[in-house]
């Protein structure tokens, strides 16, 4: 996958165990290369999990395995 900004966002293809689907997902560590490669980081692996887990509690991403893979939301 591709940023608008051109930059390569890295995802993995998952099982969702829920529906048996394949998914493009991602993890915590993802997350904080992608925003540590655009800034300076400095973010901890479980601050972006919390973040990501956050996110997925207000229906922003889906938490495709708990803890570990997230997904965007489908339209």
């Amino acid at each position: 996958m591709t940023a608008d900004d051109g930059r390569e966002v890295d995802v993995d293809v998952v099982v969702d165990p829920a529906t048996g689907d394949e998914v493009e997902a991602f993890d915590a560590w993802r997350v904080r290369w992608f925003l540590d490669e655009a800034a300076d980081g400095g973010l901890e692996i479980a601050d972006v999990t919390a973040a990501c887990r956050h996110l997925a509690e207000v229906g922003a991403l889906r938490e495709v395995v708990p803890e570990r893979w997230f997904a965007l939301v489908q339209d």
